[in-house]
C-alpha cells in the first residue's frame, strides 16, 4: 500500500500552507493511511524495535560463538540486531580463498536446510526465538563443512553452480568531474561539411 511522507524544518513546512503548491498522487487515498496507523500502533504496543534488537543481538552473538567453535573465526556476523550482515575474510585458514565463494558455499548449504539466505538477516515481527534457534542449528551444521572444504582446498568444487558475484564495484574518481573529450585521430578526415569520413 502506498505511503509517503513530506517533511522538513518547521519554517519550510509552514510555506506549504499558502506559498508553495505540492501534490501527491495518492493524496486522497485513505486506506493506506489507516493501514499505516494500525501498523505503527502494533509496532508501539508490541515494542517491536526492542524485540527485534534483542532477538537479532542473540542471533549475532550466538552465530559469532559458533564461528569461533567451528574454527572459522574469519566468518563474522556484524550490525544492529534488526539487520545483521555475515562477512567473510580471506585470512587464516581462508587465506587466498575468495570471500564470495565462501559466501556462495554457505548460501548453498543453508538453502539445502530450508533457509533462503543472501548474506544478511533482516528480522521482522513475525520471527520468533524458535526461528533463530533453527537458523543457528543450520549454521552449526554448515560452518564445519565450510572449514572442511577450505582445509581440503575443495571449496570451489563443492559448489553446485556458479558463485555469487559482486553487484557493485568500487571505483575511484567516479563522477567527480566530466571525462576529458577524446581527441580526433589523425587518420580521420572530414568532408566538405565537416563530417568525419
Amino acid at each position: 500500500m502506498p505511503v509517503s511522507l513530506l517533511t522538513g524544518r518547521a519554517d519550510v513546512m509552514k510555506l506549504l500552507e499558502k506559498d508553495v503548491f505540492f501534490f501527491s498522487t495518492f493524496g486522497g487515498e485513505t486506506l493506506s493511511l489507516a493501514a499505516a496507523r494500525a501498523t505503527l500502533g502494533e509496532l508501539r504496543d508490541r515494542q517491536v524495535p526492542a524485540a527485534l534488537e534483542r532477538l537479532g543481538t542473540q542471533l549475532r552473538d550466538q552465530l559469532n560463538q559458533l564461528t569461533e567453535s567451528a574454527g572459522v573465526p574469519f566468518v563474522r556476523c556484524v550490525g544492529y540486531g534488526c539487520r545483521t550482515l555475515v562477512t567473510f575474510a580471506a585470512q587464516g585458514l581462508a587465506a587466498g580463498a575468495d570471500p564470495l565463494v565462501m559466501k556462495s558455499f554457505v548460501q548453498q548449504e543453508l538453502i539445502k536446510r530450508g533457509f533462503l539466505w543472501a548474506g544478511f538477516h533482516n528480522l521482522s515481527a513475525a520471527h520468533t526465538a524458535d526461528d533463530v534457534k533453527a537458523l543457528l542449528a543450520a549454521y552449526a551444521e554448515v560452518l564445519p563443512l565450510l572449514r572442511t572444504a577450505l582445509e581440503q582446498k575443495k571449496l570451489a568444487e563443492s559448489l553446485r553452480g556458479a558463485p555469487v558475484e559482486a553487484v557493485f564495484r568500487r571505483t575511484t574518481n567516479f563522477n567527480v568531474k566530466p571525462k576529458p573529450a577524446v581527441a580526433a585521430t589523425p587518420s580521420a578526415s572530414k568532408d566538405g561539411n565537416g563530417a568525419r569520413t
